[in-house]
């Protein structure tokens, strides 16, 4: 009997049969193939068969792709883009295992030189380290949010835990206790950054409040009751404090339940716990688990609302509660992310909305999106690797992550236009940009323009032989400027460099003889006397067998001799003046003494 060959093949090989390219692109009956959306999602994001769009003029340079292995035995729960605090560059959390992993917070981390490195082309790079980790204490975490201004992270626990911690230390701030102690599967901050909304597996979204004085499990919270299943999906909406609206509550709670449906809820600033805050009940016909909230250009809906579950998608007006779209999103499994980015179209110049859901049948959907009906269509399929978990774009619309269900994250950054290279304009001055033009940048007008014709300074004479290292030649040459102050520089330089040795070796009576003058005209000088009592000793010590073999040496020789006693007899005067009026000082200070005590 043959064995059963899936016997010992972990769950996710046994799947049904992947997709193919067709059923990708046409799952339905009826359907069309779009080649502009697969050509741009191909070029600009490297997302399905580049090679197979069939257009040899590419609008766009190779996209960078990078693969994150955040953990090897745990799937990965969620992935998100933080605002960039300390720099340009968006921190990317990734949720896996005990441990959320950070990566990208600095200009220097290994992700963004990765996806910065050109040469590389369009592979994928997969050795990349996170830049630290923020632990849970060992609870498994399953959610994760940054707060608006990027220094704190709120992180959900399978224990009932939110921790929350400092994204550049890792030190936890405060930690938040549910009673049920079941997993808190949603976080997501107040834009006040002082309230986080929390929402798990017991069926309740809790406000926690963030004080100075309240930072224990006991502080202050707001429930929100109703939903009869686990909640596996929340999201806040604020109204505009720029911006009058129709809607009397300026602050909305959106969770989607395992119940089948998605709750609206008031969150303004004055909660009281206990108070009823359900303001409608949205039913999706199956466990919700993605919301997503869209701009409205329409001015009797202040948001739309997307609710994602199943294998379709439904958009909401949550003014009346009316579905005004459901669209079968094509998925053969259930939706598990949803996330809107931007779609650029380089012929009109204009800028589209594209809506982009993951599923575990590892297919990614891209979807039309309209802001004043609420309208949403299918336009094209791309196939992922493996089952997607999560999806995260981030807020400078170049970056997008994909969470998997091997725990590993697909990062794709957004290729460079080809077409459009230049700048519009010049950056302004002091900027960094303003200085990376390069040597070779045209000036502008009111620009300082300094002449570079001769910007190499030529060498002294003496200091082209010390470079060459020709010793005693340099200080021949320090001599003939008939400055004391160059020869004691150069004398200097080869005391420093262990030449002088070498400089006043080996020289006859002409090349000595201007060494004995200098040394004996300067020796008495304050300025040079440390430094020329070294260089007569060391001319005592290599000429003393030398002396008689010629007169005109042996008078120089002489006549340091006598400068040097000059100098000895002078300052033993000296130091016997000062002892005398040491002396003088001394007797008036006594008598002075002597007169004040009588």
């Amino acid at each position: 009997e043959k064995p059963l060959e899936n016997a010992l093949k972990p769950s996710l090989s046994v799947l049904s049969k992947k997709a193919t390219g067709s059923s990708i692109a046409s799952s339905l009956p009826n359907s069309v193939v779009n080649n502009s959306e697969a050509r741009f999602w191909a070029e600009k994001y490297g997302l399905g068969p580049v090679k197979k769009i069939g257009n040899a003029n590419a609008k766009y340079a190779h996209p960078r792709k990078a693969k994150l292995h955040a953990s090897s035995a745990a799937i990965v729960h969620s992935v998100v883009f933080g605002p960039p605090a300390f720099s340009h560059v968006s921190p990317l959390a990734v949720v896996s295992g005990p441990r959320v992993r950070l990566y990208g917070t600095t200009p220097q981390s290994s992700l963004h030189r990765a996806l910065q490195n050109h040469s590389n082309g369009s592979k994928e790079m997969d050795s990349i380290d996170s830049d630290r980790q923020v632990q849970t204490g060992g609870s498994l975490a399953l959610a994760a949010a940054y707060r608006n201004d990027g220094r704190l992270l709120a992180v959900g626990t399978d224990n009932g835990q939110v921790r929350v911690a400092d994204a550049t230390t890792r030190a936890t701030f405060c930690t938040f206790q549910s009673p049920s102690g079941m997993s808190v599967r949603t976080v997501s901050w107040f834009r006040d950054g002082q309230r986080i909304l929390a929402a798990g597996d017991d069926g309740l979204a809790r406000i926690w409040f963030l004080s100075d004085d309240a930072l224990s499990p006991g502080n202050d919270r707001v429930e929100l009751r109703g939903h009869g299943d686990a909640i596996r999906c929340a999201t806040l909406w604020q109204a505009s404090t720029k911006t009058q609206t129709k809607w009397p509550h300026k602050a909305l709670a959106f969770t989607g339940s395992s119940d089948h449906t998605v709750r609206v809820w008031s969150v303004t600033e004055h909660l009281e716990p206990g108070e009823d805050r359900c303001l409608a009940v949205l039913s999706h016909d199956a466990p919700v688990e993605a919301l997503l909230l869209m701009p409205s250009t329409n001015q009797d809906v202040p948001v739309w609302v997307v609710s994602a579950g199943g294998t379709y998608i439904k958009v909401w007006n949550p003014l009346t509660g009316v579905c005004v779209c459901k669209t079968l999103s094509r998925h053969r499994k259930t939706i598990t992310a949803i996330v809107a980015l931007p779609r650029t179209n380089e012929a009109l110049n204009t800028v589209q909305v594209r809506i982009m859901t993951g599923g575990l049948d590892a297919l990614l959907r891209i979807h039309s999106w309209n802001s004043s009906t609420g309208a949403i269509d299918h336009l094209h399929g791309i196939s992922a690797p493996v089952p997607i978990t999560s999806l995260a774009f981030s807020e400078a619309q170049n970056r997008l992550a994909l969470g998997t269900v091997d725990g590993s994250v697909l990062v794709r950054q957004k290729a460079p236009s080809v077409t459009n290279k230049k700048r519009t304009r010049e950056p302004r001055a002091g900027t960094f940009a303003f200085f990376s033009r390069g040597m070779n940048a045209t000036p502008s007008a009111g620009d300082f323009v300094v002449d570079t014709a001769d910007k190499r300074r030529k060498l002294q004479s003496f200091d082209a032989k010390l470079k060459k290292f020709c010793y005693g030649e340099a200080l021949d040459d320090a001599l003939q400027t008939r400055n004391p102050v160059v020869v004691a520089a150069v004398l200097e330089e080869l005391g420093r460099r262990q030449g002088l040795t070498a400089a006043l070796s080996n020289r006859d009576d002409e090349s000595l003889d201007p060494i004995l003058a200098f040394t004996s005209k300067y020796i008495n000088k304050q300025r040079y006397t440390p430094l020329l009592i070294g260089v007569a000793n060391k001319l005592i010590d290599l000429y003393e067998g030398n002396v008689g073999e010629s007169n005109d040496i042996d008078d120089r020789f002489l006549k340091l001799k006598r400068q040097i006693s000059d100098e000895v007899r002078v300052q033993k005067g000296l130091l016997l003046l000062s002892g005398e009026l040491d002396g003088l000082v001394t007797s008036v200070a006594m008598s002075e003494d002597r007169f004040s005590d009588e």
